[in-house]
């Protein structure tokens, strides 16, 4: 007789035991389906150039002078993602460092950009919002090629000025300086 008292007892805890385990198995496994409210936000700049045939449009042949309009925009990205307010830079180099030397900016915009001795860029001042764009930064430029060497002057036809532009979240910050400053000394390498 005791053993089958023991066999009942046993099999008392057992099923006691699996229905405890059944309970706390559907308390471990109960979860909650929740959506991430968080947007993706994008720098979504670009360099915008008009730039007529590569002729001079006035000047004589030693000062030649040319249309070259340049600036930058703050582009609508596509429909997936939205665009930050941003400050931009940009700096300019020659395709030939003699001729570039010769290069005389016309229309150069020193009131809504600044130029920056200490790392070459020109920066502007003002934020921009989605779809705006900046003011241009120049609108020309005049070759003085009595300055130039006679070796290079035969490349002036292909001479080039690069355009190089790039752009930071402008967040919570209250100018182009103190943005910039972060973003060229982050946090934690100050």
């Amino acid at each position: 007789m005791n053993g089958r008292i023991l066999r009942r007892t046993a099999g008392i805890c057992v099923m006691a035991g699996l229905l405890c385990a059944g309970g706390t198995t559907a308390y471990l496994m109960d979860y909650d389906l929740k959506y991430n409210s968080v947007a993706v936000g994008r720098n979504t700049t670009g360099i915008r150039e008009e730039f007529p045939a590569p002729t001079p449009v006035s000047g004589d042949e030693n000062q030649p002078e040319y249309q070259k309009t340049v600036w930058a925009a703050n582009q609508a990205p596509s429909e997936s993602v939205f665009n930050v307010d941003c400050y931009v830079r940009m700096s300019l180099s020659y395709s030939n460092y003699d001729i570039g030397r010769a290069v005389t900016l016309l229309g150069l915009d020193q009131t809504n950009w600044i130029y920056s001795q200490k790392d070459g860029y020109y920066y502007y001042r003002k934020k921009l919002k989605e779809g705006e764009r900046t003011t241009p930064l120049f609108t020309g430029f005049r070759i003085r090629t009595e300055q130039i060497d006679p070796v290079y002057r035969d490349l002036i036809s292909s001479f080039e000025i690069n355009v190089y532009q790039e752009s930071v979240q402008a967040g919570e910050f209250q100018d182009y300086n103190s943005a910039w400053n972060y973003y060229l000394n982050p946090v934690g390498t100050v």
